[in-house]
């Protein structure tokens, strides 16, 4: 096999490990057995460490592809919608990688994740998507679709808190998140009849 081979072969073999982690924990935790991704990815649990020496190497691979996953998403929605409320709802919709990220700063032991906080990369994906989903949410009450007494940190709040709570399985998760999106956003319309009480939320405030 040539050396662009070997590479190939190295980077299916990473794709297939952090997919097969990241599967993992959203169903059994961020504690699960490193040689149950090896089965679930096919690969050996040689070649699981050779690419993750350790259990921080691996989880802080399945954060940072989700989160870079997550801003995809975030930049089509905000290109490809029609109105700034259609590219925010379709920016907080049910996103997989987004559970997955929630899930595991929220439960991961700091140890594992805590280096992201500090890793130039990650704080840059980090900022780029609230920059961006704190442009729809102020394009949107611009246009008059979403009420003018939110910030971007209380959207973020909102839709983590719904990710954070859901149930186990890929389909129950589903279900109940479309369902709390659907009252989220219904909420967050500018016909909303009440005020908020207190102060909207600083996006600095928050644990991301």
């Amino acid at each position: 096999m040539t050396e662009t081979g070997l590479r190939a072969d190295a980077q299916r073999n990473r794709e297939r490990i952090v997919a097969a982690a990241t599967t993992l924990v959203v169903e059994q935790g961020a504690d699960v057995a490193l040689d149950a991704v090896a089965r679930a990815a096919g690969v050996g649990i040689g070649t699981l460490y050779r690419r993750f020496p350790d259990r921080q190497a691996l989880l802080r691979a399945v954060v940072q592809d989700a989160v870079a996953a997550v801003l995809a998403d975030v930049r089509a929605a905000t290109e490809d919608a029609l109105t700034a409320w259609d590219a925010l709802a379709r920016a907080l919709a049910w996103s997989p990688e987004l559970r997955v990220t929630l899930r595991l700063v929220a439960v991961a032991p700091p140890a594992d994740v805590g280096p992201l906080h500090d890793d130039a990369d990650a704080l840059w994906v980090r900022d780029e998507l609230l920059s961006l989903v704190g442009g729809l949410v102020r394009a949107a009450q611009d246009e008059g679709a979403l009420r003018d007494d939110v910030s971007t940190g209380d959207v973020v709040l909102l839709m983590a808190a719904v990710s954070r709570s859901l149930p186990s399985g890929t389909e129950d998760a589903h279900n109940a998140y479309a369902r709390a999106h659907a009252l989220v956003l219904d909420g967050l319309r500018a016909r909303a009849a009440h005020p908020l009480p207190g102060e909207p939320v600083d996006v600095g405030d928050l644990p991301l």
